[in-house]
């Protein structure tokens, strides 16, 4: 965890427990509240009949009954009733999630609501969020103030606070880096790397063409922000980051920008310190290009047994997980016993940036499978590293060298995968 300077923002790094999530915060760029809504309610019900009145949710312990009549939308609370009637429209469309906590942290209770504002053409559903501050006036009069967070909150916090920017790193096309700044400061960045020395930055994977080559970032946009409120009664906004490529129709929806709302002491809405993250997809997480290995080191693993080919046999596919440890240097093991091709390589070498597969004599790989991107090297059953393939000749023999993405400080790999060709 990184802090910056007061009026910089603060930066988080989960580090070591799962790929993919950055963590960001910058209290003072979030002192103001943006696009919420205040409203006094302090007259009673208009009187309906029962009938009139469908119950939507309800918290029957804190004796909270929320229905939908003729003329709005009604709240009983113990004995009395309270009117809204600049609620969404939609607001029976599901049934609103409503819980009873304390969301500003003064000691006292809110009731928070989240309701369906909007629906799209593909059926997906808006929220927006109400958060109902109870206050007593002189002579015991219950009534709500009423905190507003609409379908676009979240947008004007992070336009009106948040410098955005989306980069492909210059040695690694693999790559992408969502970069943000507090307003009005600057994103610098390594002139070499392209990898951003200020502010903070989250990381996902590029899409690929059918050869395996990384595309090239065109555009990018924030999808819609959906709210939601978690089991330990948070306020969390999710919002798709989308990615569009040069010379592809492919549209990559990478991950999403996440963060928490709190209240200010004045009911605007803020974002909850050290809450904001970019997560990227499950299928698009990648190591930190930031935290490289800082020592050299090695592991070698060689095939016991030495049967050749004089028929120039084909290495067409290679799936194989070593016995690996880190406190092993080198190793010879028979791998005529594997199921895949591996029995046909003589030796493996794997260091910090890449791994070499040599293949026996008679025995040559499978261009093809080069040529459509077909390899990987997956660490800890989760993350793809590979970056690069090539095949070249040492002496007699063919080699399958894999460059990774980063050089990986050996620690990090804790299982180790390779894969070449198709069965």
């Amino acid at each position: 965890m990184k802090y910056f300077l007061k009026v910089f923002i603060v930066l988080i790094l989960a580090v070591g427990v799962v790929f993919g999530v950055f963590r960001y915060t910058n209290p003072e760029a979030f002192n103001n509240g943006a696009d919420s809504e205040l409203t006094t309610v302090s007259k009673p019900a208009a009187t309906e009949k029962n009938s009139n009145r469908v119950l939507l949710a309800s918290l029957e312990e804190e004796e909270f009954y929320l229905y939908k009549g003729s003329k709005g939308v009604l709240l009983k609370h113990g004995k009395n009733e309270f009117t809204f009637t600049n609620w969404s429209k939609l607001i029976d469309a599901e049934t609103p999630q409503m819980v009873y906590a304390d969301i500003n942290k003064d000691g006292k209770n809110e009731l928070i609501i989240k309701a369906v504002s909007e629906q799209k053409d593909n059926g997906k559903y808006i929220y927006e969020i109400y958060v109902l501050l109870p206050r007593t006036d002189d002579e015991g009069k219950e009534s709500f103030d009423v905190a507003f967070a609409s379908g676009t909150t979240w947008s004007s916090i992070l336009d009106n606070y948040i410098t955005e920017e989306m980069r492909q790193l210059k040695n690694c096309k693999k790559i992408i880096q969502f970069s943000m700044n507090a307003k009005g400061k600057a994103i610098t960045y390594d002139n070499k790397t392209g990898i951003a020395t200020s502010g903070y930055s989250g990381y996902a994977r590029a899409l690929q063409d059918s050869k395996g080559n990384y595309l090239t970032i065109d555009n990018w946009s924030k999808g819609d922000g959906i709210y939601d409120i978690s089991k330990d009664n948070k306020i969390s906004i999710s919002i798709d980051i989308n990615i569009s490529y040069k010379n592809s129709t492919l549209v990559q929806n990478a991950g999403t920008i996440y963060f928490e709302l709190t209240l200010t002491d004045d009911n605007k809405f803020q974002v909850t310190e050290r809450t904001m993250v970019f997560k990227a997809r499950d299928d698009f997480r990648v190591s930190d290009p930031r935290k490289t290995a800082e020592e050299s080191w090695s592991y070698t693993e060689k095939n016991s047994n030495k049967t050749t080919s004089q028929a120039n046999e084909v290495i067409q596919w290679i799936k194989y997980t070593p016995q690996y440890s880190s406190d092993v240097f080198t190793q010879t093991k028979d791998f005529s016993t594997e199921i895949s091709d591996i029995s046909k390589i003589k030796t493996l070498y794997l260091c910090e940036s890449y791994v070499t597969l040599t293949a026996k004599a008679g025995y040559s790989f499978d261009k093809s499978a080069l040529n459509s991107g077909e390899f990987s090297v997956v660490i800890n059953d989760k993350l793809d590293i590979s970056y690069t393939a090539e095949i070249t000749k040492s002496g007699s023999e063919e080699v399958l060298k894999i460059t990774f993405d980063k050089a990986y400080p050996q620690s990090e790999i804790k299982k180790i995968t390779f894969n070449y060709g198709a069965k």
